[in-house]
């Protein structure tokens, strides 16, 4: 299907699709996390809809999602159809490849510029990133050039692209090794001593017996880095100048971690966090404090089961979140009010 084809009709069937809205309600947030600059405002998150075609919404059991935000389309991949999928503003599907075997088995995808997709196979040996254009086409295949001896068994899990560099993340070695298109290696970052230090200082004892990993992680418009670490209930924010900060506290309360998995950050610095054992995502300010959290465990279009990955359109303040259960990729407006 050629991305052009759809009109902008297809703006009714998903105003006919929206339904009700998710208030935020703000709780009181730890001591230390108290220097909010937006302890004044009401956040309102409003559901839109969630991603469909004319058949109706696509079920899909947590995509990997990203948004362009060059040309405002949102992509998925579906892991058991190996599906790329691409969606417009109004959360419509234009187009589709893959499931048909014509590209490899992948793992996580990155929208690019210039409508490019880059996508990470699912394979054991050679670190390698296939480039399609935005008709699903083949393009190239990035290999990284010089990887240090300590990388060589380096296997990359996530793939995130900003500003014409590629960042790959090794979720279980915990290091993350960025990229130039070219392959050139720019630099490495390695967060295994800075998550064990915290699993030591929180539970020495649980420290041995555990298989420390990062969930997941993205890029905000600044270049900070974000990542979660589900087992130590922590996240955790790389700022520019190299300096890391974490956050986040176990429980089942508001504004507590269970299962953290996805992160995203917006342009003002506000962290969402995806809670899969909560099916919640919670919102934090830049200083880390607790703004509130939306979803809940439920039937209706706007619930959220299992949510796992997350993308923001940083012009609309739109968050896409990624479901379990077959349930798809929802669509939600943050709004701040005075």
């Amino acid at each position: 299907m050629n991305k052009n084809n759809l009109s902008k009709k297809t703006v009714w069937f998903v105003v006919l699709a929206c339904l009700g809205s998710v208030l935020f309600i703000p709780h009181t947030a730890p001591a230390e996390l108290m220097k909010s600059t937006r302890a004044d405002a009401k956040l309102k998150m409003s559901f839109l809809y969630l991603l469909s075609d004319f058949s109706g919404v696509i079920p899909s059991q947590w995509a990997r999602i990203d948004y362009d935000q060059q040309n405002n389309e949102i992509y998925t991949l579906n892991p058991r159809s190996n599906e790329v999928q691409i969606f417009n503003r109004e959360g419509m599907k234009i187009f589709t490849f893959g499931g048909d075997g014509d590209i490899p088995s992948l793992i996580d995808v990155t929208a690019g510029d210039g409508g490019r997709i880059y996508g990470l196979p699912r394979r054991i040996g050679a670190i390698e990133v296939r480039v399609f254009n935005y008709r699903g086409l083949p393009e190239s295949v990035i290999v990284p050039q010089g990887l240090p001896e300590e990388l060589q068994h380096f296997r990359a899990s996530r793939i995130e692209y900003q500003d014409g560099k590629l960042y790959l993340l090794d979720s279980k070695a915990m290091k993350l090794i960025l990229l130039s298109r070219d392959g050139t290696v720019l630099k490495i970052h390695d967060f295994g001593e800075k998550l064990r230090e915290i699993a030591d200082r929180s539970d020495p004892d649980k420290k041995k017996s555990i298989e420390l990993d990062i969930g997941d992680f993205s890029l905000d418009p600044n270049g900070n880095i974000y990542f979660t670490a589900p087992l130590i209930f922590t996240a955790f924010r790389v700022n520019g100048d190299g300096t890391v900060n974490s956050f986040g506290r176990s429980g089942s309360g508001p504004g507590k971690f269970g299962v953290v998995a996805g992160i995203a950050a917006d342009e003002q610095g506000n962290i969402y966090v995806a809670d899969r054992l909560r099916s919640v995502v919670l919102l934090f300010n830049s200083d880390f404090k607790f703004q509130g959290e939306f979803g809940y465990r439920g039937g209706l279009p706007e619930d959220l089961l299992v949510p796992d990955s997350i993308a923001i359109d940083q012009k609309g303040n739109r968050v896409f979140v990624a479901q379990g259960a077959n349930k798809g990729v929802g669509a939600y407006k943050v709004i701040f009010e005075k």
